[in-house]
């Protein structure tokens, strides 16, 4: 069912997977060599080794705090750090959030962010291999990459309402390419908003029960295994994004209530300090939006696009507007509107800060077909410009880096209403989609993500447009080399 309206069962919505990855080389200054002056005499050199021991001494402090957990720690090369210097991300940063249509990174998929240095690609011939299933049937849920590799799936509903949700964390390690459980949540969430801390915990946010937006949140610490509460929202929220910041912070924007015949979308925005464990408020959006998208710019802003405004029944508005948050100024700006008006569309940062978005749909009613189009937003000129179409229209599609700076589109929904099994790779130099690999199973709103190794990760998900079934299968993607 298309989210939202009559057609929905309820979606997954998630924590991008941070979109901008913060380098540890931060503020580093001028490396250049420079001219050597005249050697001093002992005396001096006595005199400067004591004067530097002293200097050491008395910052000791000062190093200590910058270098504990409240300060992003080195993740992969590249990125934006505090200070948003444009450097190029990593590739192969899942930006999709956690099994949803539409942000994150820094979310809907997996957040490959936090996962460690990359290693070198490891291309396969295109296919995708099943790999052992989920411990149970499952669609909505939420997906981390954590430090080690592994990758987190949490909550998510049994079926196609969050009546089903579930409290229920499981760990794929893509090393034995098997799943152990892991200590449930605080309670049960389908279609939470995850993201990766930089500390390497996981901040489990919002999501349904039983028809309702939750206001919770928790946070889940991989050395001990344990969730502990991380403060309650001011507005509880399901269907919004997850944007973690430069400076460790999170930014909640939109979502709604689930159900229909009635949602009203909302647009404020807080933004969660791990430093405090507070979630205080922002200047809300411009435009009430859910299934919208949302991605951390290189100059620390937050890019948020589309999605829906309100629905009665299967009659609703779509959005084509867009508008950055910037953290600094704790203000949004605007910015230019897509061309076309979508939601449940997803997104993806491409290796030069550049933010691809594709697919979804315009309107909420039933005959309304899944978008083909895609278009870029290029944060130094301000501005949209079309791109190359995907194959087939898509919604409710899932999308994950690749290592290589590629972008594979995962499933979705056809023009016709059918789930699609199909796949296909977005080439930014070219500017064009191509097929590839197909899925063993059609489905929807899986959770979705990049690994280590550069292959991609799918976990559960609907396998068809009402939700009535969902599937524990599980498969992991080989992309082939660039043409």
């Amino acid at each position: 069912m298309r989210p939202g309206g009559a057609r929905s069962g309820g979606a997954d919505s998630g924590g991008q997977v941070p979109g901008g990855v913060v380098s540890g080389d931060v503020g580093l200054g001028d490396r250049r060599p420079r001219s050597r002056p005249p050697s001093p005499g002992i005396a001096s050199i006595l005199l400067i080794d004591l004067l530097a021991l002293m200097i050491v001494l008395a910052s000791a402090p000062a190093a200590w705090l910058w270098l504990d957990s409240s300060h992003p720690s080195p993740i992969a090369a590249g990125g934006a750090g505090p200070g948003g210097q444009s450097s190029p991300p990593a590739p192969g940063v899942s930006v999709s959030p956690s099994g949803s249509p539409g942000a994150s990174a820094v979310a809907s998929g997996l957040n490959a962010a936090s996962a460690g240095p990359s290693p070198k690609v490891a291309y396969g011939d295109g296919t995708w291999t099943t790999v052992e299933s989920l411990p149970r049937a499952e669609w909505g849920s939420g997906s981390a990459v954590l430090r080690d590799g592994r990758v987190l799936v949490v909550g998510g509903a049994l079926a196609a309402s969050s009546n089903t949700a579930t409290d229920s964390v499981t760990i794929y390690d893509p090393a034995t390419g098997h799943w152990s459980a892991a200590t449930h949540m605080l309670q049960p969430r389908a279609y939470p908003m995850v993201v990766t801390m930089y500390d390497g915990s996981v901040l489990a946010v919002g999501g349904s029960l039983n028809l309702k937006p939750l206001d919770t949140a928790e946070r889940y610490y991989p050395e001990n295994g344990t969730w502990v509460a991380a403060g309650r929202l001011n507005v509880p929220r399901t269907q919004g994004t997850l944007t973690l910041l430069g400076d460790g912070r999170v930014l909640a924007a939109g979502g709604g209530m689930e159900g229909s015949p009635g949602w009203a979308s909302t647009a404020s925005a807080e933004i969660f300090d791990p430093k405090t464990g507070v979630w205080s408020l922002v200047p809300p959006m411009s435009v009430a939006r859910s299934f919208h998208t949302a991605m951390l710019l290189a100059n620390g802003g937050v890019l948020v696009a589309g999605g829906a405004t309100t629905y009665n029944g299967v009659h609703g508005t779509v959005t084509r507007e867009a508008e950055i948050y910037r953290p600094q100024t704790n203000s949004w700006v605007p910015a230019p509107a897509m061309s076309a008006a979508r939601y449940a569309a997803a997104t993806a940062l491409l290796p030069d800060w550049r933010v691809l978005v594709a697919g979804g749909w315009s309107l909420t009613t039933n005959d309304d077909p899944s978008l083909a189009s895609a278009e870029i937003y290029d944060p130094a000129a301000n501005t949209w410009t079309a791109t190359g179409s995907l194959n087939v229209g898509r919604g409710s599609l899932a999308m994950a880096g690749l290592l290589d700076g590629r972008v594979l589109a995962v499933a979705g929904v056809d023009p016709t209403y059918h789930v699609l099994a199909s796949t296909e790779i977005y080439d930014p130099g070219l500017g064009t989609w191509q097929t590839t690999g197909r899925l063993p199973l059609a489905m929807e709103r899986a959770a979705v993500g990049t690994l280590p190794d550069g292959r991609v990760l799918v976990a559960g998900g609907a396998i068809d447009a009402t939700a009535g079934r969902v599937t524990a299968v599980c498969a992991v993607y080989s992309a082939g080399p660039p043409r």
